[in-house]
């Protein structure tokens, strides 16, 4: 991610981006068992939610686009979870209409099966959680976006806000292409997709 790069600018990247993850994970064929089919649809739901979050911010609808960050990422948390730590009747219980055990347990289960580096998730979600949960809900940060001006409620986000969160979801929608790669055990992909990004992000994490 440029520093201080304009909106616009912020956008192209992700166009490009957008463009070039999708047309590489179609090139994808994953197994036809439970799990990897409920794993790749969630990690496929996740890059939608990405393209749905890309434009809104494009037609400048920036609080539906917010709120739709928390949800992508989450979609390819249960997406990582189901595919490593679900038991077979975990995975059953959700095809007749369970539910996943909570984020947290999520991501505890992710860090001890090594497909994390322990407290990186829980690190991450004692950070950004509420905010997440804000923009997704009401909360405080999306009143207070709106009530900023006294005797107005006029939206008052800031372009930088809006462009962070949206390189955000970009490299969340990374994570749930090589998701995908790994569910189809295909490395080749899983490398193309992290050069692509890297040179469309060359100051990316």
């Amino acid at each position: 991610m440029h520093i201080n790069m304009p909106l616009e600018g912020t956008l192209d990247q992700s166009q490009e981006w957008m463009n070039s993850c999708v047309a590489i994970v179609n090139t994808l064929t994953v197994p036809t068992t439970n799990r990897s089919r409920v794993a790749a649809a969630l990690h496929q739901l996740s890059i939608e939610h990405y393209t749905g979050l890309h434009v809104l911010v494009e037609n400048g609808v920036y609080s539906a686009a917010l709120a739709l960050y928390r949800p992508q990422f989450e979609a390819y948390l249960r997406g990582a979870w189901y595919h490593r730590c679900a038991t077979d009747n975990q995975i059953n219980d959700l095809i007749a209409g369970g539910e996943p055990p909570s984020p947290k347990e999520q991501m505890v289960a992710l860090e001890n099966c090594g497909a994390f580096d322990v407290g990186s998730l829980q690190n991450l979600k004692q950070i950004a959680w509420k905010n997440l949960c804000d923009f997704t809900h009401g909360g405080s940060i999306q009143v207070k976006a709106r009530a900023a001006r006294v005797g107005t409620i006029v939206l008052d986000i800031k372009s930088e806000h809006v462009a962070s969160i949206l390189t955000a979801s970009a490299s969340t929608a990374l994570l749930a292409c090589v998701g995908l790669a790994a569910i189809a055990e295909n490395n080749q992909v899983a490398l193309k997709l992290n050069e692509a990004f890297h040179y469309i992000y060359p100051n990316a994490a």
